[in-house]
């Protein structure tokens, strides 16, 4: 698969697609369902299939305090398409230009000229151009001029509601990462950086890695949960905890990872800690040696 970041890197030369469109955010059931109709639509048509999705939310840039947080950083939703099977990613900078477009000028500008559009994929709630005056309908009714066939595709019902990016954050949010996997598609995964931190951990006996997410990054709810990551070319298990270790006065919130059979020097790489479910709340203990006692306890329970 290739990836072409910037409307302005597409080559003019290449070959007609069929593309879907949209931020992607989590790569869901009702996105994934979104891609098999690509993928099945391409195969036919003889076309080569790409997916459109923009570098951030386009709320940040029409609304910046009503805009979400992530429930993938870039990097990921990118590598989950890719393991879809698509052909190219056009990953666009979403910028006051873009958000400016009216719906005809989108179809004609981005659709027609940039990608040489035979096909275009979208879910049933797509909206485009400026002021999001354009719905569903009119893209069906605007592109049939110029040629491109239109598939509207419609919600992934689970558990009887959607499953969109909103219900998924909303359950990470409040800690439910179980329920928030089964709308994904697979278990929640928080990308970030191993940085040092207060090394308390290692005086305890368990030493962690502290990881460092992107403040635009949706973080489950205070807690302890049962994770694991793939290091190297192994695949650890353990607990993080997320909070700020009320057992120890005056700390700020971080998100701490102790994989028990694990021994080596993670810091600066980038690790992916997969959620597998909330084992407790964060409590205070009345000494170290209490909190010792139930991380013990953790470790036994975690299956």
């Amino acid at each position: 698969m290739s990836v072409i970041y910037g409307l302005e890197n597409v080559d003019a030369a290449d070959t007609e697609c069929a593309v879907a469109i949209g931020v992607f955010d989590g790569v869901h059931w009702g996105h994934r369902a979104i891609f098999e109709q690509l993928l099945r639509i391409a195969r036919e048509r003889g076309l080569t299939s790409a997916a459109l999705t923009f570098d951030r939310h386009p709320t940040e840039i029409l609304s910046p305090t009503r805009a979400p947080q992530y429930i993938s950083t870039l990097d990921q939703r990118i590598e989950m398409i890719e393991s879809i099977g698509v052909d190219k990613v056009i990953v666009a900078e979403f910028n006051h230009e873009l958000a400016g477009l009216s719906r005809d000028e989108f179809v004609n500008t981005i659709l027609v000229n940039n990608l040489r559009a035979r096909q275009v994929v979208v879910g049933s709630n797509f909206r485009f151009g400026k002021g999001r005056e354009g719905d569903t309908r009119y893209l069906i009714e605007v592109a049939s001029k110029v040629g491109i066939g239109v598939s509207i595709v419609p919600s992934v019902i689970v558990d009887g509601g959607p499953a969109s990016s909103t219900r998924i954050r909303a359950l990470i949010s409040r800690g439910d990462v179980a329920e928030a996997a089964k709308l994904l598609g697979r278990r929640f995964a928080l990308r970030g950086t191993v940085v040092r931190g207060q090394q308390i951990g290692r005086t305890l006996g368990f030493p962690t890695a502290n990881l460092h997410v992107s403040p635009r990054q949706v973080i489950p709810a205070r807690g302890v949960y049962v994770v694991e990551s793939v290091i190297g070319a192994t695949t650890y298990s353990g607990l993080c905890n997320i909070g700020n270790r009320p057992t120890f006065v005056g700390l700020q919130d971080t998100i701490e990872v102790h994989y028990s059979d694990f021994e080596g020097d993670v810091y600066g790489a980038t690790l992916d800690v997969v959620f597998c479910r909330r084992l407790r709340d964060e409590m205070a203990f009345e000494s170290p040696e209490k909190l010792v006692e139930q991380i013990k306890r953790d470790l036994e329970n975690k299956g």
